[in-house]
């Protein structure tokens, strides 16, 4: 059986020819009126061809015929969003939720207008075509699933001639520029311990091989992009009897992390981990749920507050594991609700031997008083 005009458009918007897609669409406008599915298609087509304004007529003949759909849904929240129109999104966003309460788009786009939702970002998001990540998806491009069947099988014909003829034997190894920096020197890794230290000069005694262990381990989670787990290991470098030498290079390692996003933070860390040794979690981020109180603008025009770590009684969490100090840079906006729960991104810090979160996100439930997970 042939492919019909529909499902070749459809196939094309897979592939990214949205303009293609669209002119077999129009062309047979009579043939689908009234059609849901067409309507669909074609205002996804108009959507990621930057052309809202049709993208949005036809959402709309669309939803005339059917209201309960994710993507059109999704596709009429774009609209809204790109015009600055949050409150409106939201809306939408909701209802999307409604539908499907784990869908993973609603969930980012909502978590993105409520940290960067003003209109000077969210045009920048349309200039650079970031704001696509919140269209309906369209799954993935099938030329690019055959590309890689064709490299695959390319690059497996390239690894039977290497095989057979083995051309590496004749070849040095070279060093990244990153191996070459943060590699321990033969000197290092003979005396990897400082000499005639005094105890009251470190914290954590560590023998050589535990040194090495530690270094090179951190190398290999900052490679798996594992920034908080290595930061654990320079730190227990930092605060140990290393050499200076090793030291240094753990330092400069650690100007290397990055800052993580809710989404992306591995290794998270508990609140009764951290207390029980602090230095060791030191400049690493933590998410901790709780209810925040004593909430504070202070004089130099920071913002803090106390947060009961797991503190939830909506959730039935009625004891706390224990209260930390949490301080925002500048006050967060919106502002956070005391009455509902609280999800806060922050990096660990220690000053004047105080332990203390400062602030980088806050999440709040748009709606009930329950943390989605």
């Amino acid at each position: 059986m042939g492919r019909s005009n529909l499902d070749t458009a459809k196939h094309l918007i897979k592939r990214r020819k949205f303009d293609l897609a669209i002119s077999i669409l129009e062309s047979n406008e009579d043939l689908y009126d009234g059609d849901f599915e067409y309507y669909l298609a074609l205002g996804i087509a108009y959507l990621y061809a930057d052309v809202p304004g049709k993208a949005s007529q036809n959402f709309r003949n669309a939803r005339e015929i059917k209201i309960r759909n994710t993507q059109l849904l999704l596709g009429q929240a774009a609209i809204f969003l790109r015009h600055g129109e949050t409150d409106r999104a939201l809306e939408y966003y909701l209802d999307v939720l409604d539908i499907n309460p784990g869908n993973s788009v609603a969930l980012a786009a909502m978590e993105f207008i409520r940290l960067y939702g003003d209109y000077t970002t969210i045009c920048k998001w349309v200039d650079t075509g970031d704001i696509k990540k919140f269209y309906p998806p369209i799954g993935t491009n099938p030329d690019i699933i055959r590309n890689c069947v064709f490299a695959g099988l390319l690059a497996g014909l390239v690894c039977s001639i290497l095989i057979v003829n083995e051309p590496w034997k004749n070849i040095k190894p070279v060093l990244t520029e990153f191996e070459s920096k943060f590699s321990l020197s033969v000197e290092e890794r003979k005396n990897p311990l400082q000499t005639n230290i005094s105890p009251e000069n470190f914290l954590l005694k560590l023998n050589a091989s535990e040194v090495s262990s530690s270094f090179n381990s951190a190398k290999k989670y900052f490679g798996e992009g594992r920034d908080n787990a290595a930061q654990v290991e320079l730190n227990r470098i930092l605060n140990s009897n290393a050499a200076e030498s090793i030291k240094s290079k753990s330092l400069e390692m650690s100007r290397l992390l990055k800052e993580p996003s809710f989404s992306s933070l591995k290794d998270n860390y508990s609140y009764s981990d951290v207390m029980e040794n602090p230095l060791l979690y030191q400049n690493c981020y933590v998410i901790w749920d709780g209810s925040s109180v004593n909430e504070s603008e202070n004089s130099d025009g920071s913002w803090s507050c106390m947060l009961l770590v797991n503190y939830i009684p909506s959730e039935k969490k009625l004891t706390s594991v224990g209260s930390v100090k949490v301080v925002f840079e500048v006050p967060p906006k919106p502002p956070v609700d005391q009455e509902k729960p609280v999800r806060f991104l922050a990096q660990v810090k220690i000053e004047n031997g105080e332990l203390y979160l400062l602030g980088r996100g806050i999440y709040q439930p748009l709606r009930g008083k329950t943390l989605e997970k």
